[in-house]
């Protein structure tokens, strides 16, 4: 029973101090708070019991906000199996570096141990 009292007065638990979290994280990266406000507000929202205390962290701050439904129902991602750009990118240029490694060092062993390679590098080619 919430004895009369509305919605942002009430208690809140630790999934809508993360959401904070990761709704000023979001404004931190658009620019929008140095890191010392940021490290505060991460300090009050963790320490925050009610709602009302986390509405005060965002009242200069646009949209999203904890109390926003589109901030709440963010979706998931879609296929978070496959690598991203960035992923592939940095696969390829590890799959160079352990080649070089092994045509420079290992010599013999080089073709034993370049399977593997060859193998990881067929199957995420496929996926992605």
């Amino acid at each position: 029973m919430d004895n009369g009292r509305q919605g942002r007065n009430l208690r809140i638990g630790d999934p809508e101090r993360e959401q904070a979290m990761r709704l000023l994280g979001e404004h931190f990266s658009a620019g929008r708070l140095e890191i010392h406000e940021y490290d505060e507000r991460c300090r009050q929202i963790a320490q925050a019991r009610f709602g009302s205390e986390l509405d005060v962290l965002f009242n200069d701050l646009p949209s999203p906000r904890p109390n926003d439904r589109a901030a709440s129902s963010t979706p998931a991602p879609q296929n978070p199996g496959i690598p991203s750009r960035a992923g592939k990118i940095v696969l390829a240029v590890g799959a160079v570096v352990l080649l070089l490694f092994l045509v420079v060092v290992a010599r013999q062993f080089g073709l034993v141990l370049l399977l593997p390679l060859v193998a990881i590098f067929f199957f995420t080619r496929r996926r992605g």
